[in-house]
Formats: structure tokens, sequence, C-alpha cells
């Protein structure tokens, strides 16, 4: 899947991606849709005291792993219904609310607590942590494959607004999309998802 997420984005970058097989390219984002639903509403936060840290790292790095294929699952999908001239057939409603859930998931569940600690739970039962001190002892230490969670859902987000420009969207999915282009503001150190937020932001003004 992350072999498919790179050439889906040269084939677009060339321009080709109507040249396929519209009933083939249908099929592929059908196949897509179930991949981004495997990882769309799993949790990455773990706090399994009967646990040992050699478990709890296996069965966090085996979450990741879905995680990580399900948002090259989105991109490859994304990319596919954002490049020119695709016909309409392309534009499948389930796919793209797939795509959107997965993404507000992961950024209010797995990315948003990993940047700023004010988004996390507190593990003693003592709800969201809200403490503004809690940002400056924040680690700006990031584990590699959070990183590249990160880029793709950044990836994810600005293609979203390429789309918005291409398709239209149904009122609901048009509030879910405003709803995560609004959030990132409110959150720190996820300046390049800001930055894609502004460009989802403006397409959603546009609409």
């Amino acid at each position: 899947l992350s072999e498919l997420g790179s050439e889906s984005a040269k084939i677009k970058a060339m321009g080709i991606m109507d040249k396929l097989s519209t009933e083939k390219t249908v099929k592929v984002l059908n196949i897509l849709e179930k991949n981004i639903q495997d990882g769309s509403k799993l949790s990455t936060l773990f706090n399994h005291n009967n646990d040992t840290e050699d478990e709890e790292r296996l069965w966090r790095d085996l979450i990741m792993e879905r995680v990580t294929k399900s948002a090259d699952a989105c991109l490859t999908a994304i990319n596919i219904m954002t490049s020119p001239n695709m016909p309409k057939a392309v534009y499948i409603e389930d796919v793209i609310e797939r795509v959107i859930q997965y993404t507000k998931f992961h950024l209010q569940n797995t990315l948003y607590p990993q940047y700023d600690p004010v988004y996390r739970v507190d593990p003693h039962g003592g709800g969201v942590l809200s403490s503004k001190a809690k940002r400056a002892k924040c680690s700006t230490h990031k584990q590699r494959v959070i990183v590249m969670l990160y880029n793709k859902v950044c990836d994810i987000v600005s293609s979203l607004s390429e789309l918005l420009e291409i398709q239209l969207l149904t009122d609901t999915t048009i509030l879910q999309i405003s709803s995560m282009g609004i959030t990132p503001f409110f959150v720190e150190n996820v300046s390049e998802l800001q930055l894609c937020a502004i460009k989802l932001v403006t397409a959603v003004s546009n609409f």
C-alpha cells in the first residue's frame, strides 16, 4: 500500500490516471475503502497496567502498522480522485466519508495527543490533561512512525482541499471537513498541518 500510494502520486503528477479503466479504478477504490476501514478507529494510545513493557510495545507496533497502512490507502484513494479529468464514477461517497472519518479520528486520538500534551488523557482517570504547563514539559522527541503518520495525514488534508475544488460534496461531509480544518489552529506544534488546514478552510469557504 505504501508503494501504491507513491505510484499513484506519480501517475497523478503525470496526468495519466484517467487513461486507466474506470471499472478497474472503481474496484481498486472499493478495496482501498476496506483497508481504510481497518485502521480508521484503532486507538494507538495504551495504558495496560497488566501488560509488560515488551508486550505493550509489540501491540503498539502492530496497531501502528495497521493505522499507517490505512493512511496509505487514504492517500492512494485521494490521489486517484484528485487526478485530472477523472470520470464521475470514481467520486464514491462512501470512500470519501471513510477517508474523512479516518483522518478526523487519528488527528484527535493519535496525532494531537502526541504533539500537544493538552490533548492527552490522564491515565489515572482525570480526563484530558488541560494544564498549559504540561506543554512546556513536553518532550519534542517523536517516534519515527508517528512523524511518518503525521506527514501522511498532512498530505491527506491538503488533498481533500483539492477534492473540494473538483467534486460537489454533501452538506454533512462539508461540515465534517470544516471542523477538521478549524481544529488544528487550537493545537500547538503542528505548523505543517495548520498550513494544510488553511488550504482546506479556504476551499470550504469557496465551496
